[in-house]
């Protein structure tokens, strides 16, 4: 027998990254072309926010998946990702309280799913984050000059954001209204 009929076949070989690695299922599993494609949006629109990839990914996944838990292998399988990647991606969003960590009994892998207050988390941090520039900006009024266009853009900067902070309890007010009068249909 030859050298080269000897050669193991080691799976699917990866590309150079992208929406082609997720094309390969490594298991029976599949995902769709459109679902595929929407992953990789997801990705993408995480990437544009200054997150990774990957977690938009991941988050997308567990997102669209048929039933409510998604296991650590079919993420790997389906994204074709790595252990290293996966682990760090699904801590990196459980972090930011969107999804959780769940097992099953008699199972030795771990599960995942949307939080059900992910909506709340994401709007805490969003709260925060409006919160702390706008300090930043407060702050950064007292190292410009009296008069100068960096003046007029950081007043107005703290101004807005000030106004933002204001606002935005008032909108989860009435989102939360919105919520019940649509739960009541």
């Amino acid at each position: 027998m030859s050298q080269k009929s000897k050669k193991r076949n080691t799976g699917p070989q990866r590309e150079s990254g992208g929406i082609h690695d997720l094309e390969k299922p490594r298991r029976a599993q599949s995902l769709s072309r459109d679902r595929l494609e929407y992953l990789e949006r997801m990705g993408i629109f995480f990437e544009r926010d200054g997150l990774p990839r990957m977690a938009g990914r991941i988050f997308a996944l567990i997102l669209t998946a048929p039933g409510e838990l998604v296991s650590t292998s079919e993420i790997l399988s389906l994204l074709h990702a790595s252990r290293g990647s996966v682990s760090t991606m699904t801590r990196f969003l459980i972090d930011r309280g969107i999804i959780e960590k769940t097992g099953q009994r008699g199972q030795r892998q771990d599960y995942f799913r949307i939080k059900t207050d992910a909506l709340n988390s994401m709007f805490a941090k969003r709260l925060n984050t409006v919160q702390d520039f706008k300090t930043m900006m407060t702050e950064a009024i007292h190292y410009t000059e009296p008069g100068s266009e960096n003046r007029r853009m950081v007043e107005e900067l703290a101004g807005f954001y000030e106004w933002f902070e204001r606002r935005l309890p008032s909108l989860w007010a009435e989102w939360e209204n919105e919520k019940k009068r649509r739960n009541s249909q």
